[in-house]
């Protein structure tokens, strides 16, 4: 739905409803592709909405899909990919060369790049921008080493011309280098990073100047019109609307609601919306349907995005992986898939997506089967010794608590059916919803037995941010903090610039391993995405091979 994607980014569970590049040796590349239209019509407003608001509008701290939709309107990255191709494009950067052994990547920028406050994008910001992710106080300076800890550092070679070294090769070295967000020096001139004013006013180089953040209730951006990138080939017919609006809409009912009454152009339909909500005459399917609301199920590339309930290790319930095998047989995943998404899901069988060339064909769904979990639930110890129904160890009953973002109305409800399925195996439920911010800080400080999230899919996949043991620390992306020697392993071994005919049986095994451990119940993956949108809109195509496009999009009459 955006221009980019970060590696990977934590989603507001169950409400959406960073293929391989290896870089090499280069100074050339394909010239970038028109893909909007360039006669496109400027003007108007297009409303979307997100589940809950952003976490933080801080351009470094940003780690939901709900903030970095934001952030990437305003701020840009020294390279973007190509919608069909997935080549990269260049951007801040208007090229770059790689060294004969991929461990150093240099960038020349484009001397006509502007921040919004008028001042040039310099290789000094460049630099900044990398040195204040290991800052020592920013807030999540841990998320940031899973990508750039193998970088060892920037150098400015001139005002236009910035170098990196990698400590060793990693076919994700350009990659996230490329994409890395790039923030106005300038403006971090104090000793705390955090504490900065465009935290709460965002100043960035991109098409969309930040206008206002209702907290609550919506943020506001506006096209700025002296956008230094407006004449790239890949932005000619883009960013046409003059402003655009996401309201906080926590419940899906006043979603399709506020669609229908046209105070929502854009919105993102539940299964059952998309089912039973949504046939009345004013909807149409496909964008030549001459309706006033059109539904459209975008079927492209994109990375799926998947839900799970991760186990934290440290509890004194999922230390064994036979108990967290034992949860995984009692989430009848075909029953919310029939129930609760009217077949338009599917099984999540791992880290790697169902169809990806990553997954291992010897991994298979794990079956509901309330006796096999309770098999295994007994040789991890755990009887029923004082006949209360509820199984128990050392004195203490199965009695554990998951948590989820309060605004997952389907995460609730897929809990609550799982609740009486393990109270039938005798293990009790909680049901807790917190807050997102709240639940954000829990998560990081461990302070959970099991918790409802999901995850979108990066565009290259590298299983080490969320996987590898380094990174099973505060504030990093392995939230659960699994550790497994042979993943660690088999993960440094296939993230070098190896052909990929050689990665595929390492991540088939990384994918056989943390399958077998289940550090999360794999629930349930995207197979479709599926949007509604004003009959206003016109689009040069439905959608993009790896992407929906809205920023293609224009109004006919603004």
């Amino acid at each position: 739905m955006h221009k980019r994607k970060s590696p990977w980014i934590l989603l507001h569970a169950l409400t959406l409803g960073w293929l391989i590049f290896v870089a090499a040796p280069c100074t050339t590349w394909a010239e970038p592709a028109v893909r909007g239209n360039p006669d496109a019509i400027v003007g108007g407003l297009r409303r979307d909405h997100f589940g809950v608001q952003p976490h933080t509008l801080h351009p470094l701290n940003a780690t939901d899909v709900y903030s970095n939709i934001i952030l990437g309107l305003i701020y840009e990255s020294l390279t973007e990919l190509d919608v069909e191709t997935l080549e990269h494009l260049p951007l801040l950067a208007e090229r770059w060369a790689i060294s004969e052994d991929k461990k150093q990547f240099t960038f020349y920028l484009d001397p006509a790049a502007r921040w919004q406050d008028g001042e040039p994008v310099t290789a000094a910001d460049v630099k900044a921008s990398f040195d204040l992710l290991f800052h020592k106080k920013l807030k999540y300076r841990a998320k940031w080493m899973s990508y750039f800890g193998n970088i060892e550092k920037a150098e400015v070679l001139d005002p236009r011309t910035v170098r990196f070294t990698a400590k060793s090769d990693h076919f994700h070295n350009f990659i996230n280098l490329a994409g890395m967000r790039i923030v106005p020096a300038h403006h971090f001139t104090g000793d705390d990073p955090n504490k900065v004013q465009i935290a709460r006013q965002p100043v960035g180089s991109g098409p969309y100047r930040f206008l206002e953040w209702k907290k609550g209730a919506s943020v506001k951006l506006a096209r700025d019109p002296a956008y230094w990138g407006s004449d790239l080939p890949q932005n000619l017919g883009r960013y046409n609307q003059q402003l655009l609006m996401y309201k906080v809409i926590p419940t899906d009912k006043v979603v399709l609601e506020a669609f229908k009454k046209g105070d929502l152009e854009v919105m993102t339909f539940t299964a059952d919306q998309w089912v039973r909500e949504s046939d009345g005459e004013d909807f149409g399917l496909g964008r030549d349907s001459g309706a006033r609301l059109i539904k459209l199920d975008v079927q492209n590339k994109s990375p799926r995005s998947y839900a799970y309930v991760g186990y934290n290790p440290e509890s004194f319930f999922f230390g064994d992986k036979r108990v967290r095998r034992a949860m995984s047989h009692l989430f009848d995943r075909e029953t919310f898939i029939d129930k609760f998404y009217h077949g338009l899901r599917e099984k999540a069988v791992g880290p790697f997506e169902v169809n990806s060339r990553y997954s291992s064909p010897n991994v298979q769904p794990i079956e509901f089967s309330i006796p096999k979990a309770i098999a295994l639930l007994e040789e991890a110890g755990w009887r029923d010794t004082d006949g209360d129904a509820l199984l128990d160890k050392d004195g203490r009953p199965f009695s554990f608590t998951v948590m989820l973002a309060d605004a997952s109305e389907t995460g609730l409800k897929i809990l609550t059916l799982t609740k009486e399925t393990m109270r039938k195996s005798g293990v009790e439920l909680n049901i807790k919803p917190v807050d997102w911010t709240s639940l954000l800080q829990l998560i990081d400080e461990l302070k959970f037995d099991a918790v409802m999230l999901g995850w979108s899919r990066g565009t290259f996949p590298d299983p080490t941010a969320l996987w590898h043991s380094r990174h099973a620390t505060a504030g990093g992306l392995n939230l659960v903090r699994y550790r497994n020697p042979e993943v660690d392993r088999l993960i440094d071994a296939g993230v070098k610039s190896i052909p990929d005919a050689e990665r595929i049986p390492l991540f088939r095994r990384v994918h056989e391993l943390i399958y077998a451990d289940q550090p999360y119940t794999f629930l349930l993956e995207s197979n479709h995405n599926l949007i509604g949108y004003h009959a206003k809109f016109r689009q040069v195509k439905p959608w993009y091979t790896y992407d929906v496009g809205q920023n293609y999009w224009w109004i006919a009459v603004p």
